[in-house]
């Protein structure tokens, strides 16, 4: 048995406390023995019930409030000492066992690097959501009938379309384990500017000399709730830059496949914010040489992505959108309005 901790746990938070201590809870309720793990938050804001717990748990705290998730997740990692590094959003939670299995896994094979595990869906209540009503990246089918894979460092060739488009093993990094090399050196420079640690945790493990494995089980909590903030328009932009930053670092590497499925990925995002973007600037009543301006580039970028066209409402709504703002503002912000005061919060 290694001397000191075998994995360490890094609980994430930015400007949101709500299920932080359930977080941490599950963490603390793992079947691994306490003395094979080691645990640190970090969060950008001083909550003095958590800020006790911690305490009281001998649990490390860092007040972070760096904008870049990659750059204070780093710091975090920083702070730790085992080879092993597992996350967890402030919102989501482990199964009992999740830290034991994927030890286990890791152990069984040196020459892997990155775990990942599947997820059940919970409420903001933390009861379970019925699966008919999980998002499509939760289901992730694939592993249902062919069971646990193993994709061996010296034969990654179809990582990229398994983990991109078989799977949905790039989504959420409450699911992965990875070694601590993979966040060093270049690859770990590219980690601290990243807003999307799951997708960049994924790619640094298909661009490392390290196996992937892919577990079938789930044993991350994932919290669905009214509010969070994954596909918000910024959230988009962020999302646009890191595929685009990720395509062009496969491309240094020399894996093409990685860099094209990344980055026709990144130009998706890129129409997806532009078009979000031109919706809620006629939504807030924004100048129509503003909005005329935004349509025009829209345009021009479907011109130059030509992937990205087709006959469908959500590439060329918000054209039609923007026209009938330009043609009647009146009548379109009161669309607008009503539409809003429809959504649920």
């Amino acid at each position: 048995m290694p001397e000191g901790p075998e994995v360490a746990v890094i609980v994430g938070a930015y400007r949101r406390d709500r299920f932080l201590l359930s977080a941490v809870r599950s963490v603390l309720a793992q079947t691994l023995p306490r003395e094979r793990y080691e645990v640190i938050v970090t969060k950008d804001f001083a909550n003095g019930e958590i800020d006790r717990f911690l305490e009281e748990q001998r649990i490390p705290a860092l007040l972070d409030d760096d904008p870049r998730i990659g750059t204070w997740l780093g710091r975090a990692v920083a702070a730790t000492h085992a080879p092993y590094l597992a996350f967890l959003d402030d919102d989501d939670e482990f199964e009992p066992e999740r830290l034991s299995h994927a030890l286990d896994v890791l152990h069984a094979d040196p020459e892997l690097g990155f775990y990942r595990n599947r997820v059940c869906v919970i409420d903001e209540h933390g009861a379970p959501v019925p699966r008919e009503a999980w998002r499509f990246y939760a289901v992730d089918d694939y592993l249902d009938s062919r069971g646990p894979v193993t994709v061996p460092a010296q034969d990654k060739a179809g990582l990229a379309e398994l983990g991109l488009e078989r799977t949905r093993v790039s989504f959420n990094s409450s699911t992965m384990v990875v070694r601590r090399e993979l966040l060093e050196g270049e690859l770990g420079a590219v980690f601290a500017r990243t807003q999307l640690p799951d997708v960049t945790l994924f790619v640094l493990a298909a661009l490392s000399r390290f196996g992937v494995y892919l577990d079938d089980r789930r044993l991350t909590r994932y919290r669905s709730y009214p509010g969070k903030v994954t596909h918000r328009v910024p959230w988009l932009r962020h999302a646009c830059e890191a595929y685009r930053d990720l395509a062009l670092l496969a491309r240094a590497h020399e894996r093409f496949d990685l860099a094209r499925r990344l980055g026709r990925t990144s130009d998706h995002y890129d129409r997806v914010y532009r078009t979000g973007t031109i919706v809620e600037k006629v939504g807030a009543g924004a100048k129509r040489r503003e909005v005329a301006q935004l349509a025009g580039e829209y345009l021009r970028f479907l011109g130059q992505h030509p992937a990205e066209r087709a006959l469908a409402l959500d590439v060329w709504a918000a054209e039609l959108y923007a026209a009938s703002y330009l043609l009647a503002p009146g009548v379109t912000r009161q669309v607008s309005a009503r539409q809003t005061a429809r959504r649920p919060p």
